[in-house]
């Protein structure tokens, strides 16, 4: 993680430096000819929005795609919930299948619902910072008092302890601003991606997403589903999604795991 974060803030370093120097290049070849005094300021917004709009992109800081382990273990992450319509549906699935999860929680919906976040952690699984609000359209865009207190609110609903501290954060959609790097750093959280997603946001048959995530998990992977999702128009949804691919991953022989951070690398599962 030491070395990944180093490179990564000097990727960081790069990608912002050469934006600011953007500007002045093109002044100086303005007189020269438009079209090549254009080129440094075309390359530098690519670059600056490859770098935002990619998710698990390590070039604005490191971002934990995978884990080491030597087992058939993954790592299944729940984002959005808490969800009094499938908060527990989800866990008594968790507890049949004798899996441990990772809920990145949305601060106002545990703020809604502080008993579901106590009855996930009394279940033995992990609660991690999803941000307050769930800003997915404007996230990207974020100063660093609006990054701050994202986070920071969030973290008043976790209702963790100091013995279980949360110790993750996840940006809606993946999606990160230029700040949130160093407000994680400075609040010890890490960014927390993903190797494998099944996109249940965007497909409606279950077995499809169990099937894309159950063809390319590896051990190590970290899997991304969702709860909270569709309740009104098909309220079972999420649930079954889990529910497949739970029962997918085991007659795999897979173990659902939460791994340790010295376990953490900033690297896709696998490589």
């Amino acid at each position: 993680m030491d070395q990944a974060g180093s490179r990564s803030r000097w990727t960081r370093h790069g990608v912002l430096g050469f934006a600011f120097v953007a500007p002045f290049l093109t002044l100086c070849l303005a007189e020269t000819h438009l079209l090549l005094a254009l080129a440094p300021l075309v390359v530098s917004h690519v670059l600056f929005l490859y770098a935002t709009f990619i998710p698990n992109c390590q070039w604005l800081g490191p971002v934990v795609r995978s884990f080491a382990t030597t087992e058939p273990e993954i790592w299944l992450t729940i984002d959005d919930g808490p969800s009094p319509v499938h908060t527990i549906a989800i866990l008594d699935l968790l507890g049949r299948f004798e899996a441990r999860a990772t809920f990145f929680v949305v601060g106002l919906q545990a703020e809604k619902n502080p008993h579901l976040v106590t009855e996930i952690l009394a279940r033995g699984h992990e609660v991690a910072n999803h941000t307050h609000s769930h800003p997915s359209g404007s996230f990207w865009a974020a100063g660093p008092v609006r990054t701050s207190a994202e986070i920071d609110r969030c973290a008043e609903h976790l209702r963790t302890r100091g013995d279980r501290p949360a110790r993750f954060f996840r940006a809606p959609v993946g999606l990160r601003n230029l700040f949130l790097h160093p407000e994680l750093e400075r609040r010890g959280l890490a960014l927390i991606g993903w190797s494998v997603r099944g996109l249940d946001t965007i497909r409606r048959d279950p077995a499809q997403v169990a099937a894309k995530i159950l063809g390319r998990v590896r051990p190590g992977a970290i899997i991304v589903l969702h709860e909270g999702h569709r309740i009104e128009s098909d309220p079972e949804f999420n649930p079954r999604c889990i529910e497949a691919t739970l029962s997918g991953l085991a007659a795999k022989g897979y173990r659902c795991v939460i791994p340790q951070p010295e376990q953490l690398r900033p690297q896709r599962a696998g490589k």
